[in-house]
């Protein structure tokens, strides 16, 4: 059990800076993961026990869930790696060359909980989080309750973005766009993917949906299979072509 709970506290990308084989690694987890529409529903009761679990243990200003899930086959040699951009606000997420990858500047965004521990499938830009005000227990007492209520492939633990916009996620060939609602046209809200808690007087509360996928008139996807996609290299590249989709209002 001690070896187990070394585990479950010694989490790459989380608490420990990341090897070169631990990006390899999610590269797998990731690409074995079923897509939102295979998932279930998270029930509201394990929603709100798991907020209890996070405010007993100060994670809340942190930490919260996401629905684990994945869009698409992340090539060889790559990971997935999220980067914010600003005008409009949003986080692009692409396969990445993990030999480009400055592990010194990059921590886990989202971790599924696996038979060595919780284990990031994707990335994002940034140092470490700070965990100094999170409980020592947090991560074993969250681990026991996916266990035991066999939701380990279902929820996933994710450092969350403190800003309090209300984002909505497109699914690009081969990347993720998270955006401001505000910003966008066209789409509306569908499936909640993201969680966060708080404390309010002392009791455990759940927050409005802070992250949710969106749907365009063709779909979640922007592009319909077999249309030529366009070139995507640099942010200046996907600002224009969500422009030229007309999802995004500059």
């Amino acid at each position: 059990m001690a070896h187990r709970e070394a585990e479950l506290f010694d989490v790459p990308g989380l608490n420990k800076t990341l090897k070169v084989q631990d990006l390899e690694e999610s590269r797998s987890l990731y690409n074995v993961l079923p897509t939102d529409s295979q998932q279930p529903e998270i029930l509201e009761s394990h929603i709100h026990n798991l907020a209890a679990i996070f405010v007993r243990n100060s994670a809340e200003r942190v930490l919260g869930i996401h629905l684990a899930h994945g869009h698409f086959a992340a090539p060889d040699n790559t990971t997935l790696l999220g980067v914010n951009y600003d005008k409009p606000y949003c986080r692009w997420a692409r396969p990445t060359a993990i030999r480009t990858i400055d592990r010194s500047n990059v921590h886990g965004h989202i971790f599924v909980l696996t038979d060595h521990g919780f284990h990031p499938y994707e990335y994002q830009i940034g140092p470490l989080p700070d965990l100094s005000g999170v409980d020592s227990a947090f991560l074993l007492e969250l681990a026991e309750y996916l266990i035991t209520n066999k939701l380990s492939t279902l929820v996933g633990l994710q450092v969350i973005d403190p800003n309090p916009t209300r984002m909505l996620e497109l699914i690009l060939p081969q990347g993720t766009v998270m955006l401001d609602a505000s910003v966008l046209s066209g789409c509306v809200p569908t499936r909640q993917t993201g969680w966060k808690f708080e404390s309010e007087d002392g009791e455990p509360r759940v927050c409005q949906a802070n992250e949710t996928h969106g749907q365009t008139a063709i779909g979640h996807e922007i592009y319909n299979k077999g249309d030529p996609h366009p070139r995507l290299e640099t942010f200046q590249d996907l600002k224009h072509a969500l422009v030229e989709a007309g999802i995004l209002c500059l």
